[in-house]
């Protein structure tokens, strides 16, 4: 029994000098030289930790990553919109265009068309002229001439009425439509006015959607790169948590073991740490003690 109480006096003087849970949440103590009671706060301490980086991705995926990604869908969507708007009207400016210089050059050429026709228009109304042309188809069928040449000079004079009627009515058609013409060119040019408005406000209005877009990309890049870095905290914390629950359930053996042998004399761990010394000082190449041999490869006396 004498190895026994030598063992359980060192166990006993190792267990008390092991060195405490370090307060630097910065710089995480080396799990194999933490005792039991250690690694169940560290694990603890993880476990928080662990809690708070998993709220974390959980609140910027629901509440922030996909909030944005929500937000660019719409302004994609809204800016399609616009853009194929922006074509539809490209396209209607052209037809405008071409309309109103079909209506142009009609209204063109029936002002010049006026201009010729006003200059030689009769002095006399269209219903002088119309009276004269009466008057000598009447003595035409009437046959009250008394020679070919008077009869020539009758329908001479019926014909240049006739022609002087024809001028003013085409004059008045020419007039009568020219103002629809106007009112129609007045028209296009308006309808072109608003679509030339309506395609600068959708300029502006795509400038600033893009401006929207470059911050929302922005954010969301800074957010992935904020996700990316807690999860990797999260992989690390998790590993470490693991690593703790693994040596938990070594030591859980090791005191199992430890009772057996010893029975419940010796402070928890103690056997333990003994054996992590004596296995780290045989596997470094320095000599073991005789107790410390026996420890490791011995049966209890």
């Amino acid at each position: 029994m004498l190895f026994g109480q030598i063992v359980a006096i060192f166990l006993y003087d190792l267990y008390f000098s092991h060195i405490n849970l370090p307060d630097n949440d910065d710089k995480r103590p080396d799990i194999e030289s933490l005792g039991w009671n250690d690694l169940v706060t560290l694990k603890r301490k993880l476990s928080a930790e662990l809690k708070e980086l998993t709220d974390r991705i959980v609140q910027l995926d629901k509440e922030q990553f996909y909030k944005i990604t929500d937000e660019i869908k719409d302004c994609r969507t809204t800016l399609d919109n616009l853009t194929e708007r922006q074509k539809n009207i490209r396209g209607e400016i052209e037809q405008g265009n071409a309309a109103l210089l079909a209506v142009s050059e009609k209204i063109s050429q029936s002002k010049n068309f006026l201009s010729m026709m006003e200059a030689r228009l009769p002095s006399e109304k269209e219903e002088e002229l119309q009276a004269i042309v009466q008057k000598n188809q009447l003595l035409i069928d009437s046959k009250s001439y008394k020679s070919d040449r008077e009869k020539n000079e009758i329908l001479s004079r019926a014909k240049e009425a006739s022609m002087k009627i024809e001028a003013i009515r085409a004059t008045r058609t020419i007039k009568e439509q020219l103002l629809p013409l106007t009112q129609e060119s007045a028209k296009i040019n308006d309808s072109l006015i608003r679509l030339n408005e309506e395609r600068e406000s959708a300029k502006v209005k795509i400038a600033e959607i893009n401006s929207t877009l470059d911050r929302l990309y922005d954010s969301k890049r800074k957010l992935s790169g904020e996700r990316g870095t807690r999860i990797s905290e999260y992989d690390g914390l998790a590993k470490q948590f693991d690593a703790i629950n693994e040596r938990l359930d070594a030591r859980g053996e090791m005191r199992r073991k430890q009772r057996e042998e010893y029975g419940h004399g010796l402070p928890s761990d103690a056997l333990f740490k003994v054996k992590e010394t004596a296995r780290k000082k045989l596997e470094s190449g320095a000599k073991l003690s005789f107790d410390e041999l026996k420890l490791l490869y011995g049966e209890k006396d």
